[in-house]
């Protein structure tokens, strides 16, 4: 062999050295193996997972309980193995809330809300076992919760910890504090959402609450009584209802007011919108929703029609002339119209004359399709709404409400 192409023999250095090298190798690509591999794994665990979930909700709405149960039961005892683990262990809660098991529901919601605290269900998790604890008279905790979850919680989450703080003040008559609270809480839970609907009862209660109370308010007036005063008298001035200034101020129909006696009155420019396709009656003021009321509306062939109203001349315990029978007094129970009357006059040509909100002698109708084309209200909604409202309110018709926008299907430019 010639001289120039003989190989030099390895050294046991460079020996060593190749071995280092090889072997590196081949444990990185071990490791890389393995960590794409693992990484694979808990994807594909966490993917099976949610599956597994959304199977058990398929099983709870076919009451398959049993089944959901042990499909939930195998995900939540993987504990923090399973990212999964929180949701199931939520949705194991719900099925023992159904069932009455309540301490056993607090149990896994407690361990959903502190033992994964990275868990983007989290706080869902809290804000349910607040709500539980709270129901069991545990309020201390169940605010100190609330407080924790407004500051950091998503907005619809917050939302519901805001409400849950409402209550609170709500049970401590600190109406206005509470009023603020649901307000927020309503800005922060999408339109029609469960937690806005939640929200938006408590606010029209607590709103409701603050206008019929003697005490003072932000929104709130004062009037001095004159010579010649009456409630009537006062109540067009100030263009507010007898009612409203009666339950403000404690006095009756038969009430003598003094002269320099200060009345307290809450000015308000209301506007009606009853949205067609659910059944809603909303009460708006400058704010937006003040109350939101559940109505029966006009049945197949009967439909309430559409388009923009006021309303005319209230009237109190109103005779109904029923079509064909002749008048029906008030008090009796044939009389379809209940307690108060407030006729709906039209804006604009060709809409009919002969609608109205009033009461009902068939509350099971009420949030169905079951009038003539009338909006009918519970007994205490009607008595309570003829209370806040003045003739001439404007009212609007639609099928579905916008609340961004103007009404839809009004047949009017007039905006909400």
């Amino acid at each position: 062999m010639p001289m120039g192409s003989r190989k030099r023999p390895l050294s046991v250095a460079r020996l060593v050295g190749y071995t280092v090298v090889t072997g590196g190798i081949a444990l990185g690509g071990v490791l890389l193996f393995n960590a794409v591999g693992h990484r694979s794994v808990e994807s594909t665990a966490v993917a099976s997972s949610a599956a597994t979930i959304e199977t058990a909700k398929k099983f709870v709405d076919e009451g398959k309980t049993a089944e959901a149960r042990d499909l939930l039961s195998q995900i939540a005892a993987r504990g923090k193995k399973d990212a999964s683990a929180p949701a199931a262990l939520m949705l194991m809660a719900k099925l023992d809330q159904a069932e009455g098991k309540t301490d056993q529901a607090i149990a896994g919601l407690h361990k959903a809300a502190t033992e994964f605290p990275d868990s983007p269900n989290r706080p869902e998790a809290a804000l349910a076992y607040a709500r539980l604890i709270e129901n069991a008279g545990n309020t201390d905790e169940a605010l100190a919760i609330y407080k924790e979850i407004q500051n950091s919680a998503p907005p619809e989450i917050r939302a519901r910890a805001l409400t849950g703080l409402g209550s609170d003040a709500e049970r401590r008559k600190d109406l206005l504090a509470a009023r603020d609270l649901y307000e927020r809480a309503c800005a922060d839970s999408p339109w029609n959402s469960e937690g806005w609907n939640e929200a938006l009862d408590a606010l029209g209660r607590t709103n409701v609450a603050l206008i019929f109370a003697p005490a003072a308010t932000p929104d709130s007036k004062t009037y001095t009584v004159g010579k010649r005063d009456n409630l009537n008298v006062i109540g067009i001035k100030l263009n507010t209802t007898q009612g409203l200034l009666m339950k403000a101020n404690g006095v009756n129909e038969n009430t003598v007011l003094q002269q320099g006696q200060t009345l307290k009155y809450t000015p308000k420019d209301f506007h009606i919108v009853i949205e067609r396709s659910t059944c809603r009656l909303f009460l708006l003021d400058k704010k937006g929703v003040f109350k939101r009321y559940s109505t029966g509306l006009g049945m197949p062939g009967h439909e309430t029609a559409l388009g923009s109203f006021k309303i005319g001349d209230k009237q109190k315990d109103p005779i109904w002339h029923k079509p064909g029978e002749g008048p029906i007094p008030a008090g009796d129970p044939r009389n379809e119209l209940g307690t108060r009357w407030m006729p709906l006059v039209p804006v604009v040509e060709g809409l009919p004359t002969d609608l109205g909100i009033h009461g009902t002698i068939a509350p099971e109708t009420i949030g169905k399709f079951a009038s003539h084309g009338c909006a009918r209200l519970h007994k205490e909604d009607i008595e309570e709404l003829y209370d806040l409202v003045v003739r001439s309110t404007p009212v609007d018709i639609v099928d579905v409400y916008d609340p961004k926008g103007t009404t839809q299907n009004a047949d009017s430019s007039r905006p909400t």
